[in-house]
């Protein structure tokens, strides 16, 4: 398969989740979408003019990862590997950032930090919750790092070869 081939069958392909991809489909649409996602993610934490100059770029991104999202998916089944293991992992890292992105204060700023209820109020270190936060925190952005690697790893796995009976 040429590279162009394998560009447009991912393409083409991107809404399906069913079904095999081999691995030159698979590489070849990440080697070229994967950069250009890096250079999106790259140019959105330069200065923004416009908040729609932002809303662009997620739309776009979006864009690309669906394509890349099913190859992957496809590929893990063509390896023989639970396919949803791709998708799993893609969804773990946006719950991974979307969990980054919480403020969460650091163990000091807890003690003149006092939060009322109806009934009193109460210092923060008291609520018990703070410090599952932080190390939540801390840990999450680097857990998805070794799933999405072997994800890829698994994806280098050669096809899987079909029985008559299947």
């Amino acid at each position: 398969m040429t590279p162009g081939q394998a560009i447009t069958t991912s393409l083409r392909k991107s809404a399906t989740f069913s079904g095999r991809a081999g691995r030159p489909e698979f590489w070849w649409t990440w080697g070229l979408l994967f950069p250009l996602v890096q250079l999106i993610l790259l140019y959105r934490t330069l200065p923004q003019s416009s908040k729609y100059a932002d809303i662009a770029m997620t739309l776009t991104l979006c864009a690309l990862a669906l394509p890349m999202i099913s190859v992957g998916t496809r590929r893990l089944a063509d390896a023989g590997v639970w396919r949803w293991f791709f998708v799993a992992t893609f969804l773990f890292g946006v719950v991974a950032q979307l969990l980054y992105r919480i403020p969460v204060p650091r163990a000091g700023e807890l003690d003149n930090l006092i939060v009322q209820f109806d009934d009193g109020a109460v210092p923060a270190a008291e609520l018990g919750y703070y410090p599952f936060l932080r190390t939540l925190f801390e840990v999450m952005p680097w857990i998805g790092r070794p799933l999405a690697l072997l994800c890829f790893i698994l994806a280098l796995l050669p096809t899987r070869t079909t029985n008559a009976t299947e």
